[in-house]
């Protein structure tokens, strides 16, 4: 048996999901613990994955003194009771682990187990924390927060259990060569297995009631929270209204005190007509608006964190033989750059992004012939049937 551990959603996890699947494919018996809330059924197959969810329902209440209690003793009690049962009772080869938090828990459990240890890194983790810093937050989140929850703390947390993992997952280049920088693993160790997308992610599109018109648009569509970089590209749009009218379409939810703060400095920038918060759509409808943007966008802020991973979005984009606007992020300006296949601009600039929206507008055959070399990379190499492939290789050298 191969569990995977998620402190996360299910099937809501995008990479999770791609995962598990793939590895159900490849004949193994693959279970994810994951956690319960309300209206999830406590065990479920989904496409041949078992799924396990534990604990009480994840309110807001007990995520809070749950959270104490792990960063306290970096042990999450919640997962540590139902881990024990399953290594109790089944044959458990491999935990795959998504994510940092939950790494010193899997280790007290197998220290004297036959079971190997595969760490998923989706995130910079604690770069991520200082991040965090930048969304509005009461006083009693702020100051938990800055106690238990400080990238310092974490960092070191980080560099005491990485070490004994028996193998780990990057999700970029820049990723795996930020830890052999600062921990000295093993190259043969670590392996990059991104974020790519299946190639029949095109074939899916539902129609949504917004319309878009003839004016040209720049869409975004993702988490919105202060990495994502939407200031630059709203404080950009009255520098390009200078020189052609433009609309700022965004999809996607976030906290709401953020949101906000966003529509207020459209408002203070008199913006309104311009910018169009959609909201959150399911993902079935998310091409819809991937398809007829002018421009999509990935306006990411540059950061410890933002230069070391990269999204789901942008071969998304490709796959829909969309025009890709990017900010300079290090892996986001790489795959980019490298292969023409989009634009870049100077990240938090928004001079810089009016720039080449202006040049976009102007060069129309160049915008096709960039989309074109996206979809082309994005469906020959950069997908993830063939990055499946690599995860699956991973799992063979642990008890095949």
């Amino acid at each position: 048996m191969y569990l995977m551990v998620l402190d996360g959603e299910y099937p809501k996890d995008i990479r999770v999901r791609k995962e598990a699947e793939s590895i159900a494919e490849s004949g193994r018996e693959i279970t994810v613990l994951t956690r319960w809330s309300k209206n999830q059924a406590r065990k479920e197959v989904i496409n041949n994955v078992n799924i396990i969810r534990c604990g009480p329902h994840y309110s807001f209440n007990i995520k809070g003194i749950n959270d104490i209690l792990s960063s306290v003793f970096f042990i999450d009690f919640l997962f540590w009771f139902s881990i024990k049962k399953i290594l109790k009772i089944n044959n458990v080869r491999v935990i795959h682990l998504h994510d940092l938090p939950l790494i010193k828990t899997i280790q007290t459990l197998i220290k004297k187990k036959d079971v190997k240890l595969i760490l998923d890194m989706h995130e910079n983790y604690p770069e991520m924390l200082d991040e965090y810093k930048l969304s509005k937050k009461g006083w009693l989140k702020r100051n938990k927060d800055a106690l238990f929850f400080n990238s310092f703390r974490w960092k070191k947390y980080e560099g005491r259990h990485i070490k004994k993992c028996d193998h780990i997952i990057a999700v970029v280049d820049e990723m795996k060569e930020k830890i052999i920088r600062e921990y000295n693993i093993d190259s043969q160790n670590i392996s990059v297995v991104s974020n790519y997308e299946k190639k029949s992610f095109s074939h899916k599109e539902e129609k949504d009631d917004f319309t878009f018109d003839q004016t040209f648009s720049i869409l975004y569509v993702g988490g919105i929270s202060p990495i994502r970089g939407l200031e630059t590209v709203i404080l950009a749009i009255k520098k390009i209204n200078k020189h052609f009218p433009v609309r700022f379409v965004i999809v996607g939810g976030g906290n709401n005190q953020y949101i906000q703060t966003l529509k207020n400095l459209v408002s203070e920038n008199e913006l309104d007509d311009c910018v169009h918060f959609i909201g959150y759509r399911p993902f079935n409808k998310i091409n819809y608006y991937i398809k007829r943007a002018s421009i999509n966008i990935i306006p990411h802020i540059k950061s410890a964190h933002t230069d070391n991973t990269i999204p789901h979005k942008l071969f998304q984009i490709f796959l829909m033989k969309s025009p890709v606007l990017v900010s300079s992020c290090n892996p986001l300006n790489r795959i980019v750059k490298s292969n023409n296949a989009g634009y870049v601009f100077k990240a938090e600039s928004p001079t810089s992004l009016k720039e080449m929206i202006v040049h976009i507008n102007k060069n129309k055959e160049e915008k096709t012939m960039f989309a074109n070399n996206g979809y082309d990379l994005a469906y020959h190499k950069l997908n993830w049937e063939l990055e499946a492939k690599k995860l699956i290789n991973t799992y063979d050298r642990y008890h095949g």
